[in-house]
C-alpha cells in the first residue's frame, strides 16, 4: 500500500510542480496589474499592490461646478500646485477632509510609497496664473515595477532640464482640451512630440454633464472637440481601468475616460 502511494505521489510530483509555478505567474500577472481611477478634472488614483495615489484632489465648487467624493482614501496624497481646483482648496483656508488624515506632498524630492518610487520635479505654473504662489508646479514621476508616469499638473512649456528628468514615459496626464486652457496648442505638440508617451491621458478638461452653467468654469473646453480626426482614441464605459505590460504593446493611444459616478453636480 505504501509503494502504491508513494507511485501516485511520484506520477502526480510534475503536475503539482506545474501548478505551482502556474499558480505563481498568475498572481505575478496578477500583482504587475496596475489600476488608475479617474475622479474628474486633474484628479486620479493610482494602485498598484495594496498601495494607492491620490492625485490633485480639487475642493468642493469652487471655479469648478461639482463636489469631490469624502469617502476617497488614499496612502499619500500628491498636488502639483496650490491652486484650489489641484490641492482641495488648502490655499484658500479650506479644511478638505483628508487634511492631517493623509500624507500630503507639493514639494520638488524623491519619495518611496510602498512599491512607488515617486519624484517631484520642479516645473512652472503656465502663465499667467498662479503667481500668487509663484507659480509653483512639481511634476510629479511615478515609477513602479517598470512602470513609468507622469502627472504634469499645470506646468507651462517644459524646459530641456524636465524633459531629461522625466525620461522615457508609458503614461502620460496632460491637460487638454478644446480652448488650450493650460498648454496653448503649439505648446502641447511639442510636449507630445518630445516625450512620445505610449499612452496619453487628458485631463483638466470641462466635463459638461457635471457643470450647471454652460458658461463656467472661464476659459476651460471640453475634450470631444481636440479629439476629432484623431487616431487610436480609447473611450472607456467607466471611470477605472486596469494596465499591464501588454497595454503598451500596440501604437500610442489617447485615453479617455469618464468621470467617477461619486461625483455630482
Amino acid at each position: 500500500m505504501i509503494k502504491k502511494i508513494t507511485s501516485i505521489l511520484s506520477s502526480k510530483i510534475p503536475f503539482l510542480i506545474g501548478i505551482l509555478f502556474f499558480g505563481q505567474t498568475v498572481l505575478g500577472q496578477q500583482n504587475n496589474e496596475l489600476t488608475i481611477e479617474y475622479l474628474a478634472h486633474a484628479s486620479f488614483k493610482i494602485t498598484y499592490g495594496k498601495t494607492t495615489i491620490l492625485l490633485d484632489p480639487y475642493a468642493d465648487k469652487i471655479w469648478l461646478g461639482y463636489n469631490f467624493p469624502e469617502d476617497i482614501s488614499a496612502d499619500v496624497i500628491l498636488s502639483t500646485h496650490p491652486h484650489y481646483d489641484h490641492d482641495g482648496g488648502q490655499f484658500l483656508g479650506k479644511t478638505p477632509y483628508w487634511q492631517d488624515k493623509i500624507p500630503f506632498y507639493q514639494n520638488p524630492g524623491t519619495y518611496t510609497i510602498g512599491d512607488f518610487k515617486i519624484t517631484g520635479i520642479k516645473g512652472k505654473h503656465c502663465d499667467p496664473y498662479g503667481k500668487e504662489f509663484g507659480q509653483k508646479n512639481t511634476i510629479w514621476k511615478i515609477e513602479v515595477k517598470g512602470y513609468t508616469l507622469v502627472h504634469l499638473g499645470d506646468n507651462g512649456p517644459l524646459t530641456q532640464e524636465n524633459y531629461e528628468a522625466i525620461g522615457t514615459v508609458d503614461i502620460l496626464f496632460v491637460p487638454i482640451d478644446a480652448q488650450f486652457h493650460i498648454l496653448k496648442e503649439e505648446e502641447l505638440e511639442v510636449v507630445l512630440e518630445t516625450i512620445q508617451p505610449n499612452m496619453i491621458i487628458p485631463m483638466h478638461y470641462r466635463i459638461p454633464e457635471l457643470e450647471v452653467d454652460p458658461n463656467k468654469p472661464e476659459d476651460l473646453g471640453d475634450i470631444d472637440p481636440y479629439l476629432i480626426g484623431r487616431k487610436n482614441v480609447k473611450r472607456l464605459q467607466g471611470n477605472i481601468d486596469v494596465f499591464n505590460s501588454h497595454s503598451f504593446e500596440r501604437p500610442q493611444q489617447i485615453v479617455v475616460f469618464k468621470h467617477s459616478p461619486k461625483i455630482t453636480r
